[in-house]
């Protein structure tokens, strides 16, 4: 091989040294080390075999023809080498700052950590306030029975978490048996307690229901009364006439004495007038109320502030409930929930709240504001088993009153049945065998109505239907 061929080669290997070493910047730094090293290796070799062939100049680098030695891209290649262990370096350094970063991120999060451990609640606050909850929300729920009770509902456990009483840690399953044991415990408790209101108001009611004939007619005034009336009357007509001179002289006396002491009334009237004067004149040391420019320097002004409770404020002697607050709005002073406040222990209420028990739920009621009575309509409504409903509407009007059950009367609340219900629920009874006292009886004007043969005979049950339908209406 001729030495200028083996020039043009080492010529081209330093060019492929120099064109790997200026690659993408993008690139690994360490492909590009090792494209260079190897450009440097090809180009000592060919160097080597050319200095061999045709001679070296020495230490100087230029070959006996005069070609420059390729030296320049082995430094080239050793060059790339220290640029891709500076990357290596920065690539440590960055790592290790990284790792600084994450140390410093893990001792925050575990400061939090502590803090959050700090600021946690211990067990026994936990239990205090899953205590108040379970406390609240069983006042709550009385409150509403009571509520409910007004309006003629039954209320049952499912209507708790639609209003959101159940507390935040029950589920309601868990809240429906909770309140039942509780109100169990409770009345069995305080059994002696509630019969004796109970007896209490039995015994209220029979002092004001004094009746013990029919109502509406007065009674008739005894003659004793009425003589005793007339004695009295002749008795004050001769004390009148035995006074008569006396108060004669008496105004004699009056009307000379009147002069004399004209001008000390009149003196004293004009004492009095003054008295009056002074008296409606305001205090100077009453307070002024203060306006937008003395308010304060909050930038409050009078009308932002909490109602002063002295004598002579509106609000004097005004309870406020707990955790309530009073706030002014549209320049109305209103009641508002305190949402700074601390958890009030409210006071919970159910010596009347009565269970009836259902099939596949429990029904709660007030017995003072519902009647037993309705209470058990309601009950059997919400069970959904007219026939059951409707025998036992029968037989307690033909036993209570007694009278026939009209039809008219299973449309109403709680039942609201239609006539096609009704006739139906007839037709079931009378199918079923069970219940062979319900009897069926027609007005003359068509009115549809019902009893029971343990306690109404049938001639009486249509006198009495006919009387309801035709007779007492025509009656008013």
């Amino acid at each position: 091989m001729s030495a200028e061929f083996k020039d043009v080669k080492v010529a081209e290997a330093a060019g492929e040294a120099t064109d790997a070493a200026s690659a993408a910047p993008g690139e690994d730094a360490g492909e590009k080390a090792g494209t260079a090293a190897g450009a440097g290796d090809a180009v000592g070799s060919s160097a080597g075999e050319s200095g061999a062939a045709v001679g070296c100049a020495g230490s100087d680098g230029v070959l006996a023809n005069g070609s420059q030695s390729a030296v320049a891209p082995g430094a080239l290649a050793h060059g790339e080498e220290g640029a891709a262990g500076v990357s290596a370096d920065d690539a440590d350094a960055a790592g290790s700052a990284a790792q600084g970063e994450g140390a410093d991120a893990a001792e925050g999060a575990e400061g939090a950590e502590g803090a959050a451990a700090q600021d946690a609640p211990s067990e026994e606050e936990l239990a205090a306030a899953r205590e108040l909850a379970e406390h609240n929300a069983l006042a709550d729920v009385f409150d509403d029975v009571r509520k409910q009770s007004t309006d003629s509902h039954l209320v049952t456990p499912d209507r708790w978490a639609e209003i959101g009483l159940v507390p935040d840690h029950m589920t309601p399953d868990d809240f429906e048996m909770f309140v039942y044991e509780w109100l169990e415990d409770y009345l069995a408790e305080h059994k002696d307690e509630i019969e004796a209101e109970r007896a209490a108001e039995r015994a209220k009611a029979a002092a004001v229901r004094s009746a013990t004939r029919a109502v509406g007619v007065p009674p008739k005034i005894p003659n004793r009364r009425l003589a005793q009336i007339e004695a009295d009357n002749e008795a004050k007509a001769a004390e009148a006439a035995d006074k008569a001179p006396e108060a004669v002289g008496d105004s004699v006396e009056v009307e000379s004495a009147a002069g004399v002491d004209a001008s000390t009334q009149s003196g004293n009237a004009a004492e009095a007038a003054e008295s009056a004067a002074v008296a409606a004149t305001p205090a100077t040391s009453e307070p002024v109320p203060a306006s937008s420019d003395n308010a304060g320097g909050n930038g409050q002004t009078a009308e932002d502030e909490q109602p002063v409770e002295d004598d002579r404020s509106p609000f004097a002697g005004l309870r406020i409930p707990e955790g309530y607050r009073l706030e002014q709005i549209e320049g109305e002073w209103v009641l508002v929930q305190d949402e700074n406040a601390a958890p009030v222990r409210k006071e919970i209420k159910c010596n009347r709240i009565k269970v009836l028990m259902g099939m596949h739920s429990y029904y709660l009621y007030d017995e003072t504001l519902m009647t037993d009575n309705y209470a058990r309509w309601a009950f059997l409504a919400a069970e959904d088993n007219p026939v059951v409903t409707f025998v036992e509407c029968v037989r307690e009007d033909s036993r209570v009153y007694p009278r026939p059950y009209a039809a008219e009367c299973l449309k109403n609340p709680p039942f609201r049945m239609t006539d096609e219900q009704i006739e139906e629920t007839w037709q079931a009874v009378r199918d079923s065998g069970n219940y062979p006292d319900i009897e069926r009886t027609e007005a003359s004007n068509g009115d549809v109505y019902y009893y029971s043969t343990q306690y109404l005979e049938p001639g009486y049950a249509a006198s009495l239907a006919e009387y309801d339908a035709v007779e007492r209406p025509a009656d008013v």
